[in-house]
């Protein structure tokens, strides 16, 4: 009797809801080790897809790397978006951001020390995503290039500050969230002295 070979059906997706899947898959495994040792078979065996197409929608391991940047900087920017209560002051603005960087940290400590490790890989998109979310972050004290180096300096420190609070896990969110804000809020304060007043 002739032998038969089972086949999984295939299972046809929208490019868009593969290439996410393939990003979501990514992002599990980059969790928790390097990025640099998982293997890209491993990410296909993940996302249910071939080598191949891992290849064929992000080139190259960097370009990988920089959409499971993407992924998550979306991610973060979207809760800093919405931390603000409408009608907030400057601070109590600027006291929402730090509790939701925090907040997103505590949640996602794996997505956060990707942040940082594919924040220094020199790939377009990446280095584009940062310019504009640099620029959207200068428009608070009027977009002037002073402004934006306000804007990569806050960021600057909530990053690395975030990341050495969850390697000491020393200090509740609260207290480090408040002395964040008064650390920053108080350079912050002076800016009038420089033309750099809040505009929003």
């Amino acid at each position: 009797m002739p032998r038969t070979t089972e086949r999984k059906a295939v299972t046809r997706l929208d490019p868009a809801v593969r290439r996410t899947q393939i990003i979501e898959a990514a992002a599990r495994l980059f969790a928790t080790r390097d990025p640099a040792e998982v293997p890209f078979e491993e990410i296909a065996d993940a996302a249910g897809v071939s080598r191949a197409l891992v290849y064929n929608y992000f080139g190259d391991r960097g370009g990988l790397l920089a959409a499971v940047y993407l992924y998550h900087f979306d991610a973060v920017n979207q809760r800093l978006r919405e931390a603000a209560p409408e009608g907030a002051t400057a601070s109590e603005r600027m006291r929402a951001i730090v509790n939701a960087y925090l907040d997103f940290a505590a949640q996602h400590p794996g997505a956060w020390r990707l942040l940082r490790v594919a924040r220094a890989v020199d790939h377009p998109r990446v280095q584009e995503a940062r310019r504009l979310r640099m620029q959207e972050v200068a428009t608070f004290w009027g977009g002037s290039p002073e402004a934006l180096i306000v804007a990569y300096g806050i960021t600057g420190l909530l990053e690395e500050a975030t990341i050495e609070w969850l390697q000491t896990a020393g200090s509740d969110t609260d207290h480090v969230a408040s002395v964040l804000h008064d650390l920053m809020w108080h350079g912050l304060a002076s800016l009038d002295e420089h033309g750099l007043t809040v505009t929003s």
